[in-house]
């Protein structure tokens, strides 16, 4: 189960995540859920629940996401804190450039 758990996570995010242009779309919308319709042969019961699963798991996506963002944060606050201000300036350039 747990292969078929991350094989469905991966197939997921690789589908709703590629690229920042899906932003604003709702999960359906950017797995394709038309298409999934389509292929799969979906009852109109099954598409709800498809598309609940999917805006569910999009939610959830995003919550870890804001965390992950939250913790990156403070990990950097913590290592500007250690820094002088020279080097504070040159850390915040690298991490900038990283960020690129």
């Amino acid at each position: 189960m747990a292969c078929g758990s991350a094989v469905t996570r991966n197939y997921l995010h690789s589908k709703m995540f590629p690229h920042r242009q899906y932003e604003g779309l709702d999960a359906a919308q950017r797995v394709g859920l038309s298409h999934l319709k389509a292929e799969l042969n979906l009852t109109p019961d099954q598409e709800r629940v498809v598309t609940k699963v999917l805006d569910d798991y999009a939610k959830y996506y995003q919550n870890i996401e804001d965390e992950r963002d939250d913790v990156a944060e403070h990990g950097k606050q913590r290592i500007l804190d250690v820094l002088r201000p020279e080097q504070q300036k040159k850390f915040t350039k690298i991490f900038r450039q990283s960020m690129q």
